[in-house]
């Protein structure tokens, strides 16, 4: 994870300000992969410390201390599983007043600030504003909605923006090496929506499986089995997964349509149901669907109701061409 994290523009740009000496006293990390948000900050933090090449002995011990959040000038909010309360922001509030002990910087992190509750935010907001001298804070969410916007101001954003399925891949290829068949880091790296860490869960619990056959079973069913293929999905909470999966069986049953790039197929051990969505809908259709996905994913992320989104999204693919 953190050798993609470094070539990220959000990475460059914070070394800019460090190098520029234009360091904000305060950074929102925006990274929508919640189980490798905090592995995030850790790598963004190791940059403010100048700790990331690990060249020497001092570098080393400085970036140990970050990874196992034991650093005395870098101190992490909340405890991992927990949300961050006004009890954090007072300790927050405490600790700026006591000087760095190894430097000139006091870094505090916190992890998941989209949890954080409004009250909560609102007690940093004074510190955020006009932090003691050396203070920084380093603040991790997947989103900004949920941020205040009063917090907004105070800080300055770096955005992680969602990986390539090509990147996604080759970090599935050095975490599991052979445990797993080629088809399947592909499948997930595809599916995940660009988040190593969905991809990660779903090699992992085997979820990519099911999601398969619920993928294929909804592009499969005819009009009156839809509401039962939708029902069996459920409101599921692999909702992000699920549509990336639609989009790759619509997107190689177009191939299969066409008959020239059948080839470039993402599921080439599934030729035979790729064909039948070919041959169910109309090539219109399948030119269609990429929008229509598109659309049930901004949808989806202002908090539609799921089974009834994914139930329209198909039926509006199945009608076109008609």
């Amino acid at each position: 994870m953190q050798s993609l994290l470094t070539t990220t523009r959000a990475y460059r740009l914070l070394g800019a300000d460090e190098q520029r000496g234009e360091l904000s006293h305060a950074y929102l990390l925006l990274f929508d992969d919640g189980p490798n948000l905090r592995v995030a900050l850790k790598t963004f933090a190791k940059r403010l410390f100048a700790c990331e090449k690990e060249e020497t002995q001092a570098q080393q011990r400085v970036s140990k201390l970050i990874d196992d959040e034991n650093f005395s000038d870098c101190l992490f909010f909340p405890e991992p599983g927990k949300k961050f309360m006004v009890e954090d922001a007072e300790t927050i509030s405490e600790e700026s007043l006591l000087k760095p002990v190894e430097g000139e910087k006091k870094l505090f992190v916190v992890d998941g600030f989209d949890f954080a509750t409004p009250a909560a935010q609102n007690k940093l907001l004074k510190l955020l504003e006009e932090p003691p001298e050396g203070v920084l804070f380093l603040l991790g969410a997947r989103t900004e909605y949920p941020v205040l916007p009063t917090v907004l101001s105070r800080v300055k954003t770096l955005e992680i923006p969602p990986f390539s399925t090509e990147e996604i891949k080759g970090a599935l290829l050095r975490n599991y090496g052979g445990r797993y068949e080629m088809n399947d880091y592909e499948l997930c790296a595809a599916a995940c929506g660009g988040s190593l860490g969905a991809a990660q869960d779903m090699l992992d619990s085997g979820s990519y499986k099911q999601l398969v056959e619920n993928a294929f079973a909804l592009c499969l069913a005819k009009s009156h089995e839809l509401p039962q293929a939708v029902k069996k999905v459920g409101d599921t909470k692999r909702k992000r997964e699920l549509l990336s999966l639609l989009r790759i069986l619509f997107r190689d049953a177009l191939l299969y349509k066409t008959g020239t790039l059948a080839k470039n197929a993402m599921l080439q051990s599934e030729k035979s149901r790729l064909q039948a969505i070919a041959n169910g809908y109309s090539l219109s259709a399948l030119v269609y669907a990429q929008e229509a996905i598109s659309e049930a994913e901004k949808d989806v992320a202002f908090n539609a109701y799921f089974p009834q989104c994914v139930e329209l999204l198909i039926a509006k693919i199945q009608r076109k061409g008609k």
